[in-house]
């Protein structure tokens, strides 16, 4: 098994309107990946504006990969904090082992 530290990836801010940052956070990933994807017009009308006027699909895009990105980050962070538990983990049970020999060592 081979031990691969990365680097945590940096965030990529959207640099878009606060009010665009508004909707997109209101209705969610899973509803402006669906107007961006899915090719049919939403009901909502803060989302039919979204679909219909392009640089609003274009912040949504950029939305949507600082969303993975801190997403990726999350995921990074938890899995260098299990290492570290499994690391301590290991080194008290090697610890534990030698204090064991020790002491039957003594015993004897």
């Amino acid at each position: 098994m081979q031990l691969r530290f990365r680097r945590w990836r940096k965030i990529r801010k959207a640099e878009i309107p606060d009010s665009d940052k508004d909707i997109f956070e209101r209705f969610g990933e899973s509803a402006i990946q669906s107007i961006l994807t899915s090719g049919l017009q939403p009901h909502h009308p803060e989302l039919k504006e979204v679909y219909v006027r392009p640089e609003r699909l274009k912040n949504a895009e950029k939305w949507l990969t600082e969303r993975a990105d801190v997403h990726e980050r999350r995921e990074n962070r938890l899995e260098t904090v299990e290492w570290a538990i499994l690391t301590i983990f290991i080194f008290s049970l090697v610890v534990e082992s030698l204090q064991l020999l020790h002491e039957i060592g003594i015993h004897k």
